[in-house]
Order: C-alpha cells, then sequence, then structure tokens
C-alpha cells in the first residue's frame, strides 16, 4: 500500500493509460472533507438505496461495519441517495475505532466538524445536516457496488479492491491488476525521480520526452 499511496493517484492513472485501460477514477464531485485524504487499502463495500420507510434505525448498516476488519476502506455506494448522509460523528467514531484507514462516500455525511477531530480520512459527494433514517438504508455488504465516475459514468468497485486516495482524487484499482499496476509503478519510480532532476536542471521538455519516453 505504500508504494501505491508514495507514487499517488496521478502516476496510478496514467500506468492505466500506458495498459490501454480508462484508469477508474471516480467522480471529481467526491472530494475531501477532512485534512490530509492519503489512505490506501482494500475496499470495504456498502452498498444502499432510498427507501420510505417508519422503521427507526438501520441494523443492516451497523451489522456492516460491526463487520470491518482492521486496515479496510469503507466504500459507501449510495446509489439514488440525495440529501441525506450515509454516516455521521457515532458511527465514523465506530469505523475508526476499528481501525479503518479512510472512508469513501459517494453520498453524503454529516458532523463534519467531530469528523475533521476525528482523525479518520473521509472523501465524500457532499455534506447534509438530514439523516438517513426513514429515508435511505444499507441493502448490501462486500458485495460489488457502482460508485460515481470521473472519465466514465459508473464504476464497479469488489471487495477486496484497492483504493487510492490522495490530493487529486481517488481510484480504484481492481484487485485483477494489482500485481501489474504495482510492477510498473515500481519500473517508473526510478524514472520519476531522475527526470524530475534533470527538468529541475533545465532539460528542455522535448529532450526530456525522447530520453525517458513519459513525462
Amino acid at each position: 500500500m505504500e508504494l501505491l499511496l508514495k507514487a499517488g493517484t496521478a502516476v496510478i492513472a496514467d500506468v492505466f493509460d500506458s495498459f490501454g485501460m480508462l484508469p477508474p477514477v471516480l467522480s471529481d464531485k467526491i472530494g475531501p472533507i477532512t485534512p490530509y485524504p492519503r489512505f490506501a487499502g482494500p475496499a470495504y463495500t456498502i452498498g444502499g438505496r432510498s427507501v420510505t420507510t417508519s422503521e427507526t434505525g438501520d441494523r443492516a448498516k451497523l451489522g456492516a461495519i460491526d463487520g470491518m476488519p482492521p486496515g479496510v476502506v469503507p466504500v459507501w455506494a449510495g446509489t439514488d441517495i440525495q440529501g441525506v448522509c450515509c454516516f455521521g460523528d457515532l458511527l465514523a467514531e465506530a469505523m475508526n475505532a476499528r481501525g479503518c484507514v479512510g472512508v469513501v462516500v459517494d453520498g453524503g455525511v454529516r458532523d463534519t466538524g467531530y469528523l475533521r477531530e476525528l482523525g479518520l480520512p473521509v472523501v465524500a459527494r457532499y455534506r447534509t445536516p438530514a439523516q438517513a433514517i426513514g429515508r435511505w438504508k444499507v441493502t448490501a455488504h462486500q458485495v460489488p457496488v457502482q460508485v460515481r465516475g470521473g472519465l466514465q459514468e459508473w464504476i464497479t468497485v469488489a471487495p477486496g479492491d484497492i483504493v487510492v486516495a490522495d490530493e487529486d482524487g481517488v481510484i480504484a484499482i481492481p484487485s485483477a491488476e494489482l500485481r501489474r499496476v504495482q510492477d510498473k509503478v515500481t519500473e517508473w519510480a526510478g524514472t520519476e525521480e531522475v527526470s524530475r532532476a534533470v527538468i529541475r536542471d533545465g532539460m528542455p521538455l522535448l529532450t526530456a520526452l525522447e530520453r525517458f519516453g513519459h513525462l
């Protein structure tokens, strides 16, 4: 994970381009709610849908959080969610206590002041004061889910796919492509440092392109 996080989402996106694959970047509407939105880990997926119900709680949501192991990135797929939150301070506290390294929310969160103090990195599509109870509920967890994409309308994220987030955005690496992505990132790592140094020293960009083949 450290290799991918150090490389950053921009390099990982370029790696997918080098494979002739559309980079699986999430929508640019999904952005940082808390400071330092840098994290990487396997996806723990939660999917839901809008409802109208008189239920007083979402037991499926609470059960999904209770099942989270340390080191994962909860990926909340709000699907048709509008105007209400997937979670707030108490559920964020529970995820933090379970050792989640960061959270991705294709939907809303609330209690953002508390989240900023908690220290758990969160990126989300929007903020809202409105709760989800009676309006949106979890339907499944640890199944493939769809979240809004940046280069395509929807991206499928499966449990165990590797999610990397930093200041440039969020990218989800399918587990089947992980080894190939890691190998290419390792190959490019040294080249990036050298090319940065020679450009800093004044090498013309066209010369650098001829030398390194990638800028």
